[in-house]
């Protein structure tokens, strides 16, 4: 118990020193955190009932930010271990809150129940993958590994989402798309956070 509370208060001080020597306002960034603030502007947007279109451009415009923040870390050679963390955590943090946004206004404007079915089912990845990370946590390992599948998840999902937004009658096949990557997704984190 004492060697994974050493292990777990070295990482801390490797992470706090690391932080320290890297540069936090970049421009990647900069857009990485322009995403978390488009997240409250989508849902400001949403509860005071503006039209679809607008919703899914503001969602859209916060989507393509991820691609965006790692193109210039990378052309502008400002990556940062800082950057990569944030990225991973807002990505999160951008799925969470906008599906539950929409799942309390559905539920709030008494829609249809297979929006809310839809938005559960995107959300695979993060219901499977949250005690992986958990697990991960108390083990000491690193939470941000970047895998594949998880990049490729995010991409579907936020087609699926921006469809479910705009309210095309044909978006539970991007949905269920999505949903399949997503159980791929969180079991492959869960294995990782086994091993």
């Amino acid at each position: 118990m004492e060697k994974k509370a050493g292990r777990i208060k070295s990482k801390i001080k490797d992470t706090q020193k690391e932080l320290k020597e890297e540069a936090f306002l970049n421009i990647p960034n900069s857009i990485t955190l322009l995403r978390l603030v488009l997240i409250f502007v989508f849902i400001y947007m949403l509860f005071n009932n503006f039209s679809a279109l607008p919703l899914t451009i503001i969602f859209g415009f916060a989507a393509i930010t991820d691609w965006f923040d790692g193109f210039f870390a990378r052309k502008l050679q400002q990556t940062t271990k800082i950057g990569a963390r944030m990225d991973q955590v807002i990505d999160r943090v951008f799925t969470i809150l906008i599906v539950m946004a929409l799942v309390m206004f559905a539920v709030i404007n008494q829609t249809s129940h297979g929006i809310i079915l839809s938005l559960f089912l995107i959300s695979s990845r993060e219901i499977i993958g949250l005690p992986g990370f958990l697990i991960v946590l108390i083990r000491g390992k690193d939470p941000y590994k970047v895998r594949y599948i998880g990049k490729v998840t995010t991409f579907i999902q936020s087609i699926a989402l921006g469809l479910i937004i705009l309210g095309v009658s044909w978006a539970i096949y991007p949905v269920v798309i999505t949903c399949i990557f997503g159980i791929v997704a969180g079991f492959d984190y869960l294995r990782y956070s086994l091993s």
